[in-house]
């Protein structure tokens, strides 16, 4: 009868703990349906010709984690920023353009707050872009190519240069020349033995960009010196 008795014991508590882990706690607490509050004192920081800062007050959530969308309506359509900060920067915009920006709190849930939305314009510009970039060109030693070169932009302002192969960034500079040991060795972007067809392109202060200089094609000598 003991026995019978112990055995009624251990099958008892077994049942109590499988009840206990059937018992709803935190893991199947019930779904979060309640949205983070609306950022409030949306408002402009910082305007450029091609960028501008957004900041909010920051929203709260019963859950105590949020993100915020910040979504800036560009001439492609919407683009929508994602962060866990309240404050958001938006660059590569046309000067002189406006801009509509709304930002919504996001909560781990998927509930989201109602947005809210402000508007800015990019300062104009007030001057002419940098001239194209002239006479793009190889610089030959010896019969073998040693550098590529071009006439300086003219600008009001500073100015700087970016030497393309089609999509591909071979360097970027402040001068007017780079060397052919530069692009194979510190650029990385050229290939000795390999034909590039080349463009240059000046680009003044915030972005103001110059015309597109006419193509070069250069073969890179197999050989180039280390120094």
């Amino acid at each position: 009868m003991k026995r019978i008795r112990t055995i009624l014991t251990a099958v008892a508590a077994t049942v109590a703990a499988s009840a206990a882990l059937l018992t709803p706690g935190p893991a199947f607490a019930a779904t979060d349906r309640t949205p983070p509050t609306t950022p409030t004192n949306l408002h402009v920081q910082t305007v450029s010709f091609t960028w501008a800062t957004i900041a909010w007050d920051a929203s709260t959530d019963n859950s105590g984690s949020l993100t915020y969308q910040a979504t800036i309506n560009l001439p492609s359509g919407p683009y929508t920023q994602t962060d866990l900060n309240t404050s958001q920067g938006f660059g590569g915009l046309e000067a002189g353009h406006t801009y509509t920006v709304s930002v919504r709190a996001l909560d781990f849930s998927g509930n989201v707050s109602t947005s809210v939305s402000v508007q800015f314009t990019t300062l104009p510009r007030t001057g002419p872009p940098p001239t194209t970039p002239a006479n793009l060109r190889g610089e030959y030693v010896n019969g073998v190519l040693t550098a590529i070169a071009w006439d300086p932009s003219i600008f009001n302002g500073g100015v700087s240069y970016v030497l393309s192969a089609g999509d591909t960034v071979l360097s970027s500079t402040s001068h007017t020349r780079v060397t052919v040991r530069d692009l194979v060795y510190v650029e990385c972007s050229v290939d000795p033995g390999g034909t590039y067809t080349m463009t240059v392109q000046a680009i003044g202060t915030d972005n103001y960009l110059s015309g597109v200089s006419a193509p070069l094609t250069v073969t890179i000598p197999q050989t180039v010196p280390v120094r």
